[in-house]
């Protein structure tokens, strides 16, 4: 059905572009950029990583920013993705002290840590481009960095004040080098081979797959092998002790928690790897786990 097509397109989030390289020459670090608009780089006036970013720690460690940035990433840690991610939240971040090239015009721009940024999209790490994003635009005006148009419609103008998105049919490149004048479809082309022939980009698709829920708290369905000991965490049953079977109850109906949870004689075990106590996760897994193998079980 159309509205499932649809629900499965917002999902997984196929998006088409190109990924640009931006460099910190003063560390050796490249930093890879997905973009769904490459004809928007000579617009990047700064860059910002995500807070869960794994070179962030490398880029402060001994510099000034080290301890406002831990503050910060700290403060994040304790914030939804769905929070940071709303489009009418404030935006805020911490100056790391250091700059990146930008690929297409060798200018070094300033680098930003901000929960606006996730890393579950791209690569943890976006441009700035705040003549035409919204979010980019807001931090921009926060910080007081360069707003600097790039594209317009070539059909009119747009205000001065207000980032300019718009669609690429309908527009041209302005303050873009030699891809000045360009219509957008045409620079997004150029732009991206430009950058594939001096190895600073490539073309890219990108997916933006979200998390999917597989525990159920209820008695059916596949008990999830994994045990809980006091000494060693999370660890997982051994493949000689699998499956984990179901415990026979009488009681389905679950209780503000799943109903394995009331078999104490089930959940009350030993860790395989220290034989100390331990207790069976009570979730089970969702029943489109189930299925997905019934196919090896006729086999």
């Amino acid at each position: 059905p159309e509205h499932v097509i649809t629900m499965q397109r917002n999902w997984i989030g196929r998006s088409e572009g190109a990924e640009a390289i931006f460099r910190c020459e003063e560390l050796d670090v490249d930093f890879p950029v997905f973009t769904t608009r490459p004809d928007t780089l000579f617009g990047a006036t700064f860059f910002v990583l995500a807070p869960e970013h794994p070179d962030l720690e490398r880029l402060v460690a001994g510099t000034d920013a080290e301890q406002p940035v831990r503050e910060y990433v700290d403060e994040t840690m304790r914030v939804g993705t769905d929070l940071r991610s709303a489009e009418d939240r404030a935006k805020t971040g911490v100056p790391l002290g250091r700059t990146v090239t930008n690929p297409v015009n060798g200018e070094q721009i300033p680098v930003f840590v901000s929960d606006y940024v996730l890393m579950e999209y791209g690569t943890g790490a976006i441009m700035g481009v705040p003549a035409h994003d919204e979010r980019d635009f807001e931090f921009a005006t926060t910080f007081g960095l360069e707003i600097r148009r790039v594209v317009e419609p070539a059909d009119g103008d747009v205000p001065e004040d207000q980032p300019y998105a718009g669609h690429t049919e309908n527009e041209r490149l302005i303050n873009s080098g030699p891809f000045t004048g360009l219509p957008a479809p045409e620079a997004i082309e150029k732009i991206t081979a430009w950058l594939e022939e001096r190895g600073l980009g490539r073309r890219t698709v990108n997916y933006r797959l979200r998390d999917w829920l597989l525990s159920r708290q209820r008695y059916w369905g596949c008990p999830i092998p994994i045990v809980y000991c006091q000494e060693h965490g999370a660890v997982p049953v051994p493949e000689d002790q699998l499956p984990v079977v179901l415990p026979d109850v009488e009681e389905y109906a679950p209780k503000g928690k799943s109903p394995l949870a009331a078999v104490d004689d089930w959940v009350n075990t030993e860790c395989p790897r220290c034989g100390g106590p331990a207790r069976r996760e009570t979730d089970t897994m969702d029943t489109f786990v189930d299925s997905s193998w019934y196919f090896l079980r006729y086999c």
